[in-house]
């Protein structure tokens, strides 16, 4: 509504000069008039409407008013677009700004400012950095939203600024010193500004009194935001020099306990007040950042709902046995949902969430460990799980060490112990996974290899008393090797959804009917366990406390600018560009996988999608290459000399690519072949696959698959069995010995197409005797077919019928005969042959 009022001031703004006109009118009147001064009637003091509508009366006896009739209409028009007008603003003046919200949330913040005050005074000699970081996630968290009211309240008070400039620029109207002539207009006219004038007084008013509101909640929020600032500033600090000095000696040796004492401190104590501050932290920062939580709550409820409404569509759509065969190849998903719910997004929430508090990040590896140890005990290995097990004690036992905010003792030999125990897990389970036949990743012995020699690394940082840092590492270790686990069984979680996703589709109507999971499983996984492994880097940089500044450089590696000749670039501007290419690509070729590809060598129905998709595909190349170049801030000018240099390249040597993608325009408009079409070209058949931007790809009958070059397909003589329809004329050739009964032959040649299913009667089979050959009568048959993916099948079970009739009518299927004439014999073979005969 503020959008339309500051609209309307714009469209009526020559209006508004009229009103402050008067008042600047008035003025000098009432300095001629010395002996008798009057207020001024534009003043904010209260008036009655009587005594106003005399002022002006008096006001308009001035000699600098004309009286004229001519600009009635004018006069009158004005005043009532004014009128509109300053309703308009005190419409929006008397509904207000909303920083209601702002002002409700101001204690949440000081409460915040004191914590994390009180946090920062109670930093000892040894520093916990988990608790350094929590502060400097807060004060991140308190600097956004600050930010983010600095923004709306300024964006407020230009409003405000607005509606005040506008008010007051009616002074500017000189056009309102002329006034009716006759007495009835001039009447009407003197209470029609005096109207006028009061909603001007009032609407100048409120706001003034907004203006004043708003200044002081920015005082507010601006004080705010320095001293968050200021304690930003402060955390920053504290953490560089916690980087440069973390393997420095802050704590007593271990054989040392009475002597050399650095920190006296006591465990139950300190963990007590370690608890109570980080769960102060915990929930101020979920009254801060609750959305979030919503948004995960709203996350897990849509994957829960997915994975349970694929299981029903799979009963639903297939026989009970077959249903219970195809669930059962998703394992995870089908046998423990809820647990795959909650791993889904605890592990998301794990790897998105790298500026949340410890305890936030505790609890979800506690939900996460909890539904993988469900899992883990029906489907390990007993020797595997109890390992397993003993990997979640470790866990536990490092993330209390991580909420400690000062080192003891006692938590020095808890990590010395913990570092010996995870050196003696991980020698046991790279025994056990060169013995077990149990299914394991491929990543297995590295990631325990690497978790032994990081828990080693944390253990002499022990015993060299350098705790802070031996906490940092052997955290990691366990949660590093944790999360791998964790993260290739949210992998195999997806793929089995996605599983359940496309068999619950296989015989609807939707795109997703199209897809063979077993050639989607490859890329699907490929990609995944890409961005698995993206996720799982993100997690070890977070708890070795490097993401920041790993973030920092990138960041300024990418916007760092170079320059080669006169060309500048950064390389975030090249990471765009080739993303963005590579994204349109991807979308192409999953387009024509998604609608076009059919995935059989088996004549089947054409997709309804057809040659379009190679449009589209054009398409979203070219969409792709012109974005990419916008986007990576490439001036579209320098796309002229891209398309100047292939000219070039199309002269030298690239005609023949050109024709190609021509041709493959040319299929697309004109459609001799669409996918899914049985087709012939040259000495090769089969049915169309794909219909691609240079060539097209045909799954042949033997398995293999034929690239042809679209120029070919239009250049040569193609046959299409399926341009129009499926329909298919069957032919063969049969004979009968002489002496056969003819009619005879006719009828059971006819019955065999009798109420046969996928033999067509119209048009109907056809029979004839064709010749007299040597050893037989020979007929040639002809009927058609509705499929003739069916052809072979039906040509067999018709030949079949013929044989089998023929056997019971008595009619004789010929052998070949030929006549044998003997011109010459070897004399001695005669002898042989007459020897036996003589004796």
């Amino acid at each position: 509504m503020s959008i339309e009022v500051r609209t309307g001031y714009r469209s009526l703004l020559p209006f508004l000069l009229l009103l402050c006109l008067l008042g600047s009118s008035y003025t000098s009147f009432a300095q001629q008039r010395k002996k008798k001064p009057q207020p001024d009637t534009l003043h904010l003091a209260v008036i009655d409407s009587a005594t106003l509508s005399k002022r002006i009366t008096q006001l308009a006896k001035d000699s600098s008013i004309r009286k004229s009739d001519t600009a009635v209409a004018v006069i009158i028009n004005r005043i009532e677009g004014y009128t509109l007008l300053l309703n308009q603003v005190m419409s929006t003046l008397r509904r207000g700004f909303d920083t209601a919200w702002i002002s409700d949330e101001i204690p949440l913040v000081d409460t915040s400012l004191t914590l994390i005050k009180y946090n920062i005074a109670g930093l000892g000699g040894t520093p916990n950095i988990n608790d350094i970081y929590t502060n400097k996630v807060m004060l991140d968290q308190l600097q956004r939203r600050l930010t983010s009211w600095q923004t709306s309240l300024f964006s407020y008070y230009d409003k405000l600024v607005s509606i005040n400039d506008t008010i007051h620029s009616l002074q500017r109207d000189t056009s309102m010193r002329n006034i009716p002539a006759e007495d009835e207009l001039y009447g009407f006219y003197i209470g029609q500004l005096t109207n006028l004038i009061i909603k001007f007084r009032a609407a100048d008013s409120a706001n003034r009194i907004n203006l004043i509101k708003m200044g002081l909640l920015q005082n507010k929020v601006a004080n705010r935001y320095i001293e968050v600032s200021n304690l930003r500033e402060d955390m920053d600090y504290r953490l560089n020099q916690f980087s440069s000095h973390m393997f420095n000696r802050d704590y007593r040796y271990i054989w040392r306990p009475h002597r050399d004492s650095i920190n006296p401190l006591e465990f139950i104590p300190v963990m007590r007040n370690s608890l109570h501050k980080s769960t102060k932290v915990l929930t101020i920062f979920f009254s801060i950042q609750w959305p979030i939580f919503i948004v995960w709550l709203l996350l897990a409820g849509l994957f829960a709902w997915w994975i349970y409404y694929n299981i029903q569509r799979v009963r639903q759509r297939h026989p009970a046995p077959e249903a219970e065969a195809i669930l059962q190849h998703s394992r995870y998903v089908y046998r423990f949902p809820v647990a795959c719910t909650i791993i889904f997004v605890t592990t998301l929430s794990s790897v998105l969430s790298v500026r949340y508090p410890i305890l936030y990040t505790e609890i979800t590896w506690a939900l996460t460990m909890t539904a993988l140890t469900y899992i883990f005990r029906t489907h390990l290995p007993t020797a595997l799980f109890r390992y397993w097990l003993m990997l979640v004690g470790l866990l536990i036992v490092y993330s209390l060490n991580n909420l400690l905010i000062e080192v003891t003792y006692a938590e020095q030999w808890g990590l010395l112990i913990s570092a010996a125990l995870a050196i003696l897990l991980g020698n046991r389970l790279l025994k056990e996974t060169t013995l077990t036949t149990f299914a394991q990743p491929r990543f297995t012995r590295p990631i325990i290899k690497l978790f032994m020699l990081t828990s080693s690394f944390s253990l002499l940082l022990v015993i060299l008393a350098r705790v802070s840092s031996a906490k940092i590492i052997g955290s990691a270790a366990v949660v590093n090797t944790v999360m791998a686990l964790n993260l290739s069984i949210l992998v195999k979680i997806l793929m089995e959804a996605v599983y359940l996703q496309v068999e619950a589709n296989k015989n609807s109507s939707s795109f997703i009917s199209f897809l063979d999971y077993q050639e989607v499983q490859k890329k699907l996984k490929t990609l995944l366990t890409v961005l698995a492994t993206v996720g799982w880097l993100v997690i070890i940089a977070r708890n070795l406390y490097l993401y920041d500044a790993i973030y920092e450089w990138i960041s300024e590696f990418l916007s760092t600018t170079h320059k080669i000749g006169n060309s500048e670039f950064t390389f975030s501007s090249v990471i765009i560009f080739v993303l963005v290419i590579w994204i349109a690509f991807f979308a192409s070729q999953l387009i024509a996988y998604m609608f076009g590809n059919t995935g059989t060598t088996t004549p089947v129905k054409k997709t309804k999608f057809g040659s379009a998709l190679l449009l589209l595909r054009l398409a979203v190349l070219a969409g792709g290459i012109l974005l990419a170049f916008a986007a990576s801030g490439i001036p579209m000018d320098k796309l002229t000399i891209v398309i100047g240099a292939l000219g070039v390249g199309i002269g030298f040597g690239l005609q023949n690519v050109v024709n190609n993608l021509v041709s493959g325009i040319i299929l697309a408009f004109e459609k001799p072949i669409e996918v899914g079409d049985v087709i012939e070209v040259g000495n090769r058949s089969g049915v169309v696959k794909e219909i691609g931007i240079r060539s097209s790809k045909i799954a042949a009958y033997d398995g293999s698959q034929v690239i042809v070059p679209n120029g070919d397909l239009i250049s040569q003589q193609l046959i299409n069995w399926t341009l129009n329809n499926r329909t298919r004329r069957v032919d063969f050739t049969i004979g009968v010995a002489y002496g056969s009964n003819i009619e005879q032959v006719f009828t059971i040649l006819k019955s065999a197409f009798t109420d046969h299913e996928g033999i067509l009667t119209v048009p109907e089979p056809l029979v004839q005797l064709t010749q007299f050959s040597d050893n037989a009568v020979t007929f040639r048959v002809f009927f058609w077919i509705s499929d003739l993916g069916t052809a072979g099948t039906l040509q067999s079970e018709v030949l079949a019928h013929i044989y089998n009739e023929f056997n019971k009518a008595g009619i004789e299927l010929p052998y070949p005969q030929r006549d044998l004439h003997i011109r010459s014999i070897d004399e001695t073979l005669l002898k042989k042959w007459d020897k036996p005969a003589t004796d």
